[in-house]
């Protein structure tokens, strides 16, 4: 799945950066895209986005291990974490209306606690 680009610093001249760097852009494109998802209320495409992403963060746990990042892209490393981190407070947003409805659905369709003696 190809997830909408979101501007990059330091991109080479054909737009792609090296290793662990494309890895944390990648992620951060696929964050957007979940965002984008979630504001058209396609919870099931937020779904499918969560799970790649479980995948590339896997893969970028095991990169990071080995490569090691210079300062200006740990500067860029923590723009893009906390625009990933922006993106998931605003999913969240989205989603808490969407899963008060569920609980208090969930609660009306289960029968009350038994009182205890």
């Amino acid at each position: 799945m190809a997830f909408k680009k979101i501007p990059r610093e330091g991109e080479q001249a054909d737009g792609h950066c090296s290793g662990l760097m494309d890895q944390y852009e990648e992620i951060a494109d696929a964050s957007r895209s979940m965002l984008e998802a979630a504001h058209r209320g396609d919870w099931g495409q937020v779904k499918e986005i969560e799970d790649r992403c479980r995948e590339m963060i896997a893969a970028l746990k095991l990169a990071s291990a080995r490569d090691v990042l210079g300062d200006r892209e740990q500067r860029r490393r923590i723009a893009l974490l906390r625009s990933i981190l922006n993106d998931d407070a605003q999913i969240r947003v989205r989603a808490e209306p969407w899963l008060r409805d569920l609980e208090d659905f969930l609660r009306s369709a289960s029968p009350p606690p038994k009182p205890t003696p």
